[in-house]
Formats: C-alpha cells, structure tokens, sequence
C-alpha cells in the first residue's frame, strides 16, 4: 500500500460528501423559493373581501355545472353537466347539457333542470360551452368534450323547433385541439377554442405552472381549418366575445389577467389591445347583453388544489364585472362566498337581476338576487 493511501481516499470522500451537502441545499433553496412563490402568487398569503350579503338560493344538481350559458331571449340557461368529483375520485361518469327554465319573477325558486340534448356523443364529457344564433333564428350550441380516450373534440348540436331539444349536427376533432377549456362561436360552424395547456412535455409543462411561461394558444376553426390565432397566453381558461363581436375576452388563469383583443370579423384576426389585472386567478366569462363582462376568480389557487383532493376543503367563490363603457376599466366585486355557500365556483352569469354560479366540482349551483 503507497504512502497515505487512506488519508487520501478518506479526503476524497469529504469532498464528496462536502459537495452533495452543497447541492442538496441549493436544491432546498430552490424548492423553497419555487414553493413560497407558487403560494404568493397564487394568494396564499393576502386577505380576501369579506363574504358578500346577497340572497341566494341553493339548487341541487345531479353533476357540477360548470359553464352556463343563456337563451335570454326565452329566459333559459343550459348547464355544462359533468360530475368532476366522481371522476376525481376515480368512478365512471358521463355527462350532460341540462336546461333550467328561469322564472318570470326574480323571487321565485328555480324548478329542478331537465335534459337538452336529443342524444348524446359516446362518451360525452362536457366542459366549455358557446350558443350561437343563426341569420333564422335557430339556435346552435357548442361543446367542449373530453374523450375517454385522451382526446378532445367540440360537438356541435341544433336546437328543433318542435320541442326545442338539441340534436348533435357535427364533431370536431383536431390536433390543435391540445388542452381546451372555453369556446367562442362566432358562425353557424365556427368558432374560437381557449387551450388552458400548450406543454409538449413534463419540462415544458413544469415550466408553464411554476415558471407562468406563456405556452398556451387561442386556436380558430373556419368550418374546415384550425388554425392558431393568438399565442402566448399563461394558461387561457376562459372565453368571451362582446355582443357586436368585435372584442374578445381572454382570462388568463397563471397570468392573473384579462387580455382584451381585437376581432376582424372578416379574417377572425385578432389583435391584442390590453391587459387587465385580475384580483386573483380568473376562470370562465360570461358576456351579458349589455356587454359587461361577468368573470368567475379563484382567490386562493392552493385552497382549490386542496378542495379537488379533499371535497370538505372549502375554495372561495369569486365572481367579479368588467364594464368596458365605463371611463376607466377595472374588475369590481359583485359576489365573494370563503366557500361554505359554494366552493370552487367557475362561473357566474347574469339576466335579469339574477345571478347564476355554478362550480368545477360541486353538485349544486346559486341563483343570487343582484341589488
């Protein structure tokens, strides 16, 4: 054995280990950092408004609804009926699109909802909704679907005129179709689709939900193409065009924003025109006939992971306005619940003085009185 063989191979560990012990802090460091991050930015840490007074009733529903959207013309909203807790919790479950009749006095209660569709897609599971009235008058409904199979398609169905029920006319699969979440009609067969995702793998998809890169794409089909038309977005949730169709609405739930764009209704090109800060991460949108803009928040983003795993953790309910008539645009509140009247609610949607709200997760819906 060479002179301080030992010696040396017990320095040479030290070293080793020196360097690992090094590592391994920095690592902690940086999950410390990335954690403390995640839990300002996703508003851990601020304090959230006060619970808001309106009188609200409670409706029991088989599934959660998601999105709403109406008829106003006939007074009738429709359900994007899915049970998200079910298939949470690993169950089979397939969904539907429910019609609740309004009635014609704000104080009445809601009767319970009834089916809309004719039939359904094999394995329906809806999420985003868009209804489109025709040049006759007909009315046409678009879909958001998530196949069992992994894959996505919009269905798109026509209401009849002898019952007023639903019946599918078309299915659109496309590649572009990547992650979608909310749909914009804008034709009888065409449409904008918010793709919440535009990660092509785990490091991109790491980078997207820590980093808040911009990867996620707003795509437009014309009847027979897809093609993408804005880009760039941190995870666009929501959708919403203003009754002309000349603006379209994006939330941007990682961004904490609603972009505004500019629509050629000629070309569908869109043209960026602003950013507007959301208090909180925004979810879907709703358009009212007046043109305001209706915008379900998530204030806490942790108390909503926790409530998908856990459905006795309470997530707030958020819903906020945007009128762009007025002299300055900004985001009120019109509606806060801590969640112990509604958790994780997505959407809000208002006629009439009455606000609906539905959630990602939970079997129930609100219908408020607006003062």
């Amino acid at each position: 054995m060479r002179d301080g063989g030992p010696s040396v191979l017990q320095s040479g560990t030290k070293m080793v280990l020196v360097r690992l012990a090094w590592a391994g802090a920095v690592l902690l460091s940086l999950v410390g950092v990335v954690t403390l991050d995640f839990l300002r930015h996703g508003g851990q840490f601020r304090d959230l408004p006060a619970a808001t007074p309106l009188a609200c009733d409670t409706l029991k529903l088989g599934a959660s609804a998601e999105d709403i959207q109406f008829d106003r013309a006939r007074s009738v909203a429709f359900l994007s009926s899915f049970d998200r807790r079910a298939l949470i919790e690993g169950r089979a479950s397939e969904g539907d699109v429910l019609q609740l009749e309004l009635p014609t006095t704000i104080d009445a209660a809601l009767a319970a909802p009834s089916t809309a569709l004719v039939a359904k897609p094999a394995g329906f599971r809806p999420h985003g909704m868009s209804l489109y009235r025709m040049g006759d008058g007909a009315l046409r409904l678009f879909v958001i679907s998530h196949l069992p199979d992994g894959g996505h398609s919009v269905e798109i169905f026509e209401q009849r005129a002898t019952d007023r029920l639903f019946v599918p006319v078309r299915s659109v699969r496309d590649p572009l179709l990547r992650s979608p979440n909310a749909i914009v009609a804008v034709g009888h067969e065409q449409f904008y689709v918010a793709n919440d995702s535009g990660a092509a793998g785990p490091i991109d998809r790491f980078s997207e939900l820590v980093l808040r890169r911009g990867l996620s794409k707003i795509v437009y089909f014309d009847g027979k193409e897809m093609t993408v038309a804005a880009q760039g977005l941190a995870s666009a949730v929501g959708l919403g065009i203003s009754p002309d169709g000349t603006r379209l609405y994006a939330s941007e739930t990682l961004g904490k924003r609603l972009a505004v764009y500019e629509r050629n209704a000629g070309t569908a090109l869109l043209t960026r025109l602003a950013d507007i800060p959301v208090d909180g991460a925004p979810d879907n949108i709703n358009i009212g006939a007046d043109g305001v803009v209706w915008l379900a928040v998530h204030g806490r983003t942790l108390d909503l992971v926790r409530h998908f795993g856990d459905a006795a953790h309470a997530a707030p309910s958020w819903i906020q306005r945007l009128d762009p008539a007025a002299p300055e645009a900004k985001l009120e509140t019109v509606f806060f619940d801590p969640g112990t009247r509604l958790s994780a609610g997505s959407v809000g949607a208002v006629h009439e003085g009455r606000l609906l709200m539905g959630s990602i997760t939970e079997r129930k819906m609100l219908s408020c009185r607006l003062n």
